[in-house]
């Protein structure tokens, strides 16, 4: 996954505007630099790239608030990362269902080759929706950015407005926890994951303001979004064998057996991760860092400065 670019010179004190437009320059900058890199072919990494960038992108826009001008440019963008993410979310199933078949029996690798052709069958139209989607890009795109220019968010990086949101993010997150503890099927494993995804985006904002909290957390975070993904990507490959494996052989049937397996190994580990977290209180920590204004306690700088 590209690294987004560094955005400096910014701390618990920067104002609002200033911080939202620092980032904004800073995320645009990184969709647009990983557009570029997207050949014909539209290969796998670049795509995934070029949507992380533009989850990161969407992160920012909510700095602006909830206006109008900003409803439209996470809209804009949205459909962007839409169609990206229905070609990367097919790319990651036709390799790792192709992954399968080394170590499949000769049954098994018939299923999976089914299932791989009727799964490529997809690619066309998703490739093609994702052409027009970055055609209405080019269009639309940076003007929608560009509206937000002439907002002026209240407050300062490190104050009060922008931790109530996060607060609100990790107490969605918390829920999401619980919910998948008690209950670690697809459904909550999944949405755990998207919550997952939206917190830790929102919270690398506040990076430049308390650099040392939010990497601690950051730390612990991280790998429980990988290990939700791996789950999640088992997930949908059970659902897409099940719905296009052919049933007329037993290699279908292998097939399935293998994957629940590997989900019921994930799912554990995922489990475990969950207990990590909770055991070593990063969330705990994330709520008490955000509930103490770094503003009160002077907002150190990322050299470690008073500011």
């Amino acid at each position: 996954m590209a690294k987004p670019t560094p955005v400096r010179d910014l701390q618990a004190t920067t104002p609002m505007d200033e911080a939202a437009r620092a980032f904004l320059s800073a995320r645009l900058g990184d969709v647009q630099r990983q557009l570029g890199k997207l050949g014909p072919r539209l290969g796998s990494e670049q795509v995934h790239d070029a949507r992380v960038a533009s989850r990161r992108l969407r992160a920012v826009i909510a700095m602006f608030g909830d206006g109008k001008r900003v409803r439209r440019a996470d809209r804009v963008v949205r459909e962007l990362q839409g169609a990206l993410g229905e070609v990367r979310d097919l790319h990651v199933q036709l390799d790792g269902i192709g992954a399968m078949g080394d170590e499949a029996s000769p049954l098994e690798r018939t299923a999976l080759r089914h299932v791989r052709e009727q799964l490529s069958t997809q690619l066309p139209a998703r490739m093609d929706a994702l052409m027009a989607a970055l055609r209405r890009w080019e269009r639309r795109g940076l003007e929608a950015l560009g509206d937000l220019e002439r907002l002026g968010p209240k407050g300062k990086l490190g104050g009060h407005r922008i931790r109530e949101r996060l607060i609100a993010d990790l107490e969605t997150l918390e829920a999401r926890v619980i919910d998948a503890q008690q209950d670690p099927s697809a459904t909550p494993m999944h949405e755990l994951r998207k919550s997952t995804k939206r917190y830790r985006y929102s919270l690398e904002l506040l990076g430049p303001a308390m650099p040392t909290e939010v990497k601690e957390i950051l730390g612990s975070l991280i790998p429980l979004q990988e290990s939700l993904g791996s789950l999640h990507d088992t997930d949908v490959r059970i659902s897409l064998v099940d719905r296009h494996g052919d049933a007329s052989t037993q290699g279908t049937d292998g097939v399935l057996q293998r994957l629940r397996t590997e989900r019921d190994r994930l799912a554990q580990e995922t489990l475990r991760a969950l207990e990590s977290w909770e055991e070593e209180a990063v969330a705990l920590r994330a709520q008490v860092m955000l509930s103490a204004s770094p503003l009160k306690r002077g907002g150190r700088t990322p050299d470690g400065d008073r500011g």
